[in-house]
C-alpha cells in the first residue's frame, strides 16, 4: 500500500511539472536604472510571458546577475545597489531565457572650486565661479546641472557685510576685508578666500581754468 502510494505522488509531480507553462519571454522593469548616490537602491521587477505573450502568474526559479559587481551589484530578490562609478548590465535568468538592464552609476564624492582666491575691490563684481564635480576616484564628472538639480550648489559669504554672492556664484564686493565663499551641494562643502579691498579714491576734479582777460585795444586819436 504505502509504494502505491508512493507511485501516485511521483506521478502527480510528474504531471504537474509537464503541465507547466514554458516560458517564452522575461522582461525587466525599468528597462534602466540610473543612481547619484550609494545609498539608494533599486528593487526590479519581472514579468514572464508564454509563447501567446501572456503573463505567466506562476512563480519561477530566476538568478539575478551583474556584470561588473564593483559598480552594481543585484541580490536574489532583484535589488539592486550601486557601488562604484560606471556602467554595467544585470542579467536576470527564468529557465534559459534571459533578460538584460543597463545601470549607470556617477557617484558625487568632492566638489573643489575652479578658483582658489578672489580679490575684488569693493563695488565690484566677479565673474559666476566654476565647481569641480568629482567621483570616488577623484575624477572629474562631466555635469548639466540642470539634468541633476539635487547637484545645484547653494553659495553662502561667512560675512554678509564684506561680499554678497548670488545662486549663480556671482561675488559682489561690499566693503574692504577678508571673509569665506562657501559652495555647498548637499553634505559636500568647498571653501575659498575672499579679499575685498576699498574702493579707489575718486580722482579730484581738475581745477577750473581761468578765464583769459579780454585784450584791451587803445583808440586811435
Amino acid at each position: 500500500m504505502r509504494s502505491f502510494r508512493l507511485a501516485a505522488m511521483v506521478l502527480l509531480v510528474t504531471v504537474g511539472a509537464a503541465c507547466q507553462t514554458k516560458v517564452e519571454t522575461v522582461e525587466v522593469a525599468p528597462a534602466k536604472v540610473s543612481f547619484d548616490t550609494d545609498i539608494a537602491t533599486k528593487t526590479l521587477t519581472v514579468i514572464l510571458k508564454d509563447a501567446d505573450g501572456a503573463i505567466l502568474e506562476e512563480p519561477r526559479p530566476m538568478t539575478f546577475s551583474s556584470r561588473d559587481p564593483a559598480i552594481a551589484k543585484v541580490d536574489a530578490a532583484g535589488v539592486v545597489k550601486p557601488v562604484g562609478t560606471g556602467k554595467t548590465v544585470i542579467t536576470v535568468t527564468v529557465e534559459e531565457k534571459t533578460a538584460t538592464i543597463n545601470v549607470d552609476v556617477v557617484l558625487l564624492k568632492r566638489i573643489q572650486l575652479q578658483t582658489l582666491a578672489l580679490v575684488l575691490e569693493a563695488g565690484t563684481a566677479s565673474e559666476p565661479l566654476r565647481l569641480d564635480y568629482m567621483n570616488e576616484r577623484g575624477e572629474v564628472l562631466d555635469v548639466d546641472v540642470a539634468k541633476r538639480p539635487t547637484w545645484k550648489a547653494a553659495w553662502t559669504t561667512g560675512d554678509a557685510a564684506v561680499a554678497a554672492v548670488t545662486d549663480a556664484g556671482v561675488v559682489t564686493g561690499l566693503a574692504a576685508g577678508t571673509t569665506t565663499l562657501i559652495a555647498s551641494v548637499g553634505d559636500l562643502k568647498a571653501e575659498m578666500k575672499l579679499t575685498i579691498n576699498p574702493a579707489p579714491e575718486p580722482e579730484p576734479a581738475p581745477a577750473p581754468v581761468p578765464e583769459p582777460e579780454p585784450v584791451k585795444t587803445k583808440k586811435k586819436r
